[in-house]
């Protein structure tokens, strides 16, 4: 058995069930399936998502974007100031039919002409993570990204992160008792 579930959507960074189901969607299903504890992912940002989630179902929220472009995340600079700087469009959903897993990343000429042109192996496109990852060579990998990243502002620390987060849902709880 397991003892819990993480439900993605997706909203959310990097690999993906190609049938492109959303938050909204998948949380209330597995709920009514499972009493197993749920972790929402994909599209959780913020106090308000994660009351959201709660609603639909979940026990808790995990943050993927929002902690790749916070303070101490290792990951090089020009990643976390791209997701900084992108719009709520720009990611894209790759590999949407296969063969092998379909993807949602920041867009990037690399993945702007792999959504136009899909490649027969997508994984044989990721070339050097690590030179994106820890180098800031934008074009060198596919940077793994949810569509958070057009919320997200500012590059920030993980307590103010988090205590944003917390400030906001129970000011959105307490809105929602009235």
């Amino acid at each position: 058995g397991v003892d819990g579930l993480v439900v993605e959507g997706s909203e959310g960074g990097g690999f993906k069930n190609g049938r492109d189901v959303s938050s909204f969607v998948l949380l209330p299903l597995v709920r009514s399936v499972t009493d197993k504890p749920i972790v929402a992912a994909g599209g959780m940002l913020c106090g308000r998502t994660m009351a959201a989630a709660f609603a639909l179902g979940a026990d808790a929220i995990q943050l993927g974007t929002r902690m790749v472009s916070a303070a101490e995340s290792p990951v090089h600079a020009n990643w976390k100031n791209a997701i900084v700087a992108a719009k709520e469009t720009d990611t894209v959903f790759l590999n949407r039919h296969g063969p092998g897993p379909a993807l949602r990343a920041l867009r990037t000429e690399k993945t702007s002409r792999l959504e136009l042109e899909p490649p027969a192996n997508i994984m044989a496109e990721f070339g050097h993570a690590l030179d994106l990852y820890f180098g800031g060579d934008m074009e060198a990998s596919i940077a793994l990204s949810g569509q958070v990243a057009g919320r997200i502002d500012a590059v920030r620390p993980v307590k103010e992160i988090l205590d944003g987060i917390m400030a906001e849902y129970a000011g959105v709880a307490a809105g929602l008792a009235r």
